[in-house]
């Protein structure tokens, strides 16, 4: 069993649930293409979701639940 950094029980948590956690992370994924595209492209081992979900744990950013519609 490999080990998956960060925990996906504990940033589910932090999220609140999962689809809050899909969207946060895809979001924040998607900015990370396009504020950083030479980045990811020097270092193809770095996935954009698993760079956003570990901004996610440690805080960098968080969920805004004030934005209902």
């Amino acid at each position: 069993m490999a080990w998956i950094e960060p925990p996906i029980e504990e940033i589910i948590k932090k999220a609140g649930n999962r689809y809050a956690l899909v969207t946060v992370i895809s979001k924040r994924a998607k900015e990370l293409v396009i504020e950083r595209p030479e980045f990811f492209r020097e270092n193809q081992k770095v996935k954009p979701i698993e760079f956003a979900s570990r901004e996610f744990y440690k805080n960098v950013y968080d969920i805004n639940h004030n934005n209902a519609m």
